[in-house]
């Protein structure tokens, strides 16, 4: 499968949000495919992690359009999400990040 930029085909409404996992559950079914599927799809490591972790396509590229979350929702702590050490969870309705091991635990 040819690369291509999913998130921005998304924030820019080439594609919807039922298209965008259309498009990734073909790369991720297409078994010739040697390159792995965040570089076809044109994710970052951190946004890859952020979809495997169940955050929606829609909210990775909410994030990478206006900004990532970075405060843990348990504690209020800082996250860098460039540094992992997060999951994103659902909280108050909507995907969110915490902390791995956060103090509130």
């Amino acid at each position: 499968m040819e690369k291509c930029d999913l998130l921005d085909d998304l924030i820019h409404g080439r594609i919807t949000a039922g298209e965008a996992d259309d498009i990734c559950s073909a790369v991720l079914a297409d078994t010739s495919n040697s390159v792995p599927a965040n570089e076809v799809l044109g994710m970052t490591r951190v946004e890859w992690t952020a979809y495997a972790h169940g955050a929606e396509f829609g909210d990775v590229a909410n994030w990478r359009a206006h900004g990532w979350p970075d405060k843990c929702f348990l504690c209020g702590g800082k996250i860098v999400p460039e540094n992992f050490g997060w999951l994103a969870r659902e909280h108050d309705g909507k995907i969110q990040l915490r902390h791995v091991v956060c103090p509130k635990d």
